[in-house]
């Protein structure tokens, strides 16, 4: 992390102050001179606004390099979540000013930090808080996203103009100045020597504060007609202040004081000048600036506004500099959609996007299984209840329970110098504990269709699970109605972590039909159909006439990625919950396996096509089996199964 040492290192001093005189025998603590929460704030943020190689720090995409070299900053889009996800800077996280303190805890640390807003303005709220919390090499785009693409330039294109003219005052009326009292900032309930730390956090949280010159849908929220009730601070040159400088202002808005860029805002210069009795407007020209400004003093206690927009919505005709170009700048700067994955949970997903994108096959038929068991080259896992193993498994299956999988490899009673097989009743819950052990390193398969897969005394689950429960399938494409989400925040985003947290969350698996399952006449769910196009249109070769009314069609193997769809799944709890269906349900139980790490709250939809529409399903279809193959008992003896079981 990038810190502004020097003067924070002097302020930590200072703050030794708060926690008052302490000492033991071994390590005294010398007192210093107390200073008040105020001096130490105000310390703190004139080091930073007084500094003019670093303050504002607002600069154009081309002048900081970024255009084409995106990836060379760590971009920090402060927008409504809406909005940043409709089409953001490449690369660019989301954050807001009341979760921005956290957030950077977040991002890469390593680059050259730009924050981006709509206009530029807000993004100054975020800057000057992150100098004060010692970061440095901090920059802002001027003019926001309406500096970087005409495809987002609307907040300036609507909000420049002239309405001051006509109304503008050059006379001089610093004369009326008078020394005021300090704010005094009582029972902030901080630890000592974290005054500035969460000062700054208070300060983001009460957002952007910013007053409108002329606002016609609330006029008594505007600054005309209302200027006697504030203090207005004109924060540029006395020369442009009086109408005699070189930016082409005409003057100033009447009665509003000129205070000079870094020469005005400490304690020792016209500080005191500022009343804390009556709400303060800071102004500069295009807002950026004054929006530092305006954060400073209401740090230190002060009631302050932003001017938006500044003197390019007083004057802009006249402007010759800091002027909004009308068209701003040329549309060769892309935005993209989506969400941008945080460093961790894209280490997350690259830990586990290999077995999960990819199309080989997670099972073995009960023929292959069955050669492997044979020639002793695959250790079986059998999840089912210990009663149904000790009535029937295959030959040296281990009974465990998926939850205690991890703890049993760890101890060594499980063997891991062979592959895995993990078997269960139907093939489903076993593709839960199988996903874990792939993720984990190992290899595994599931037995297809389970125990029901290997002997016909034991097809009792598939047989009684099939169904044609859909009598009304969709043939249309849904995927046009697909929204962008952020993706989930996960308190631990190991892989490690992630997945014993699933596993031990157990097979997660929904019905189609019923009080508690699936059904057209519910919305409160995300259907994934996981199928390719053509099967989902009911034009395949598998034989679905459709797919589930509402449902989306994930192509399996590309889709859930993070550069594909995995970002258009609903991502928070209070948003509808995601289902996943294939054929079998199988897959989907895998799938939903990787969901749940990614921090989804995903179900898969049990025996998938074939409880649906069995009756027309060409492939992956559920036929019974008429196989008999050998069972063993928990003595190890051979299971007769002439008689059934």
């Amino acid at each position: 992390m990038n810190k502004r040492w020097t003067w924070l290192a002097l302020l930590l001093v200072t703050l030794v102050a708060f926690a008052g005189c302490s000492s033991d025998d071994n390590n005294p603590i010398t007192p210093v001179d107390e200073d008040t929460a105020f001096e130490v704030l105000a310390a703190a943020g004139a080091a930073y606004i007084n500094d003019s190689t670093d303050c504002p720090g607002v600069a154009s995409p081309t002048d900081l390099g970024m255009i084409g070299h995106e990836d060379e900053f760590t971009i920090i889009d402060i927008r409504s979540e809406e909005d940043y996800l409709a089409g953001h800077i490449p690369g660019a996280y989301h954050s807001g000013l009341g979760t921005l303190v956290d957030d950077l805890l977040t991002f890469p640390t390593d680059l050259p930090y730009v924050v981006v807003c709509y206009s530029g303005q807000a993004a100054g709220h975020a800057k000057i808080a992150m100098e004060l919390l010692g970061y440095e090499d901090v920059k802002s785009i001027g003019f926001g996203m309406c500096g970087w693409s005409t495809e987002t330039n609307g907040s300036w294109e609507s909000n420049h103009g002239d309405n001051l003219v006509g109304n503008i005052e050059t006379t001089n009326n610093n004369g009326d100045l008078t020394a005021q009292t300090w704010p005094v900032l009582e029972d902030l309930g901080y630890e000592a020597g974290s005054v500035v730390v969460e000062r700054v956090r208070d300060t983001l949280a009460g957002g952007f504060k910013g007053i409108k010159y002329l606002n016609p849908t609330t006029p008594s929220a505007q600054l005309s007609g209302h200027e006697d009730e504030y203090f207005i601070i004109n924060y540029f040159g006395e020369a442009d202040y009086l109408g005699t400088g070189t930016a082409g202002a005409p003057g100033h808005i009447p009665g509003a004081y000129q205070f000079t860029p870094y020469a005005s805002m400490g304690i020792d210069q016209m500080l005191e000048d500022v009343p804390t009795n009556m709400p303060v407007v800071v102004y500069c020209w295009t807002g950026q600036h004054s929006s530092q400004i305006t954060f400073y003093l209401n740090m230190l206690g002060y009631d302050a506004y932003s001017l938006t927009f500044g003197s390019n919505g007083l004057f802009h005709s006249d402007l010759t500099a800091h002027k909004w170009a009308p068209g701003g700048p040329t549309p060769t700067q892309g935005v993209v959609e989506g969400p941008v994955a945080l460093p961790a949970y894209a280490a997350l997903y690259d830990g586990v996007d290999d077995y999960f994108t990819d199309n080989s096959v997670w099972y073995y038929n009960a023929g292959q299984l069955e050669t492997l068991v044979e020639d002793s080259a695959v250790t079986v896992l059998d999840i089912r209840a210990a009663a149904d193993w000790e009535a029937g498994h295959i030959s040296g299956a281990i009974n465990v329970a998926s939850a205690d999988i991890p703890a049993r490899i760890a101890d060594n009673t499980i063997p891991t110098d062979l592959p895995f097989a993990v078997v269960c009743y139907t093939g489903q819950t076993a593709g839960w504990a199988s996903a874990y052990l792939n993720v984990m390193g190992h290899e595994s398969r599931t037995l297809l269709f389970g125990m029901c897969g290997w002997t016909q005394t034991l097809t009792s689950a598939w047989d009684n699970n099939v169904n044609d429960y859909l009598s009304d399938p969709e043939t249309t494409n849904n995927n046009g109605d697909l929204d962008w989400h952020m993706y989930p925040e996960l308190a631990d985003n190991t892989v490690a972590g992630r997945a014993a947290a699933v596993l031990a969350e157990g097979f997660q698996g929904v019905s189609y039909g019923g009080a508690t399952g699936i059904s057209p006449e519910r919305d409160d769910y995300f259907l994934v159909n996981y199928w390719g196009e053509a099967d989902y249109s009911g034009t395949g070769t598998a034989g679905a006439p459709g797919h589930i009314p509402g449902a989306f069609q994930y192509t399996p193997g590309t889709s859930m990625t993070l550069e594909t769809m995995l970002g258009n799944l609903p991502s928070q709890l209070e948003d509808p919950q995601i289902i996943v269906y294939c054929w079998t349900g199988q897959t989907s139980s895998q799938i939903t396996m990787f969901l749940r790490m990614m921090g989804y709250d995903a179900y898969s939809l049990k025996f998938g096509a074939n409880s649906l529409f069995h009756n027309d399903l060409t492939a992956h279809v559920w036929l019974g089996n008429n196989q008999t193959r050998d069972l063993y008992d928990a003595a190890g003896n051979l299971v007769d199964q002439s008689g059934g079981m």
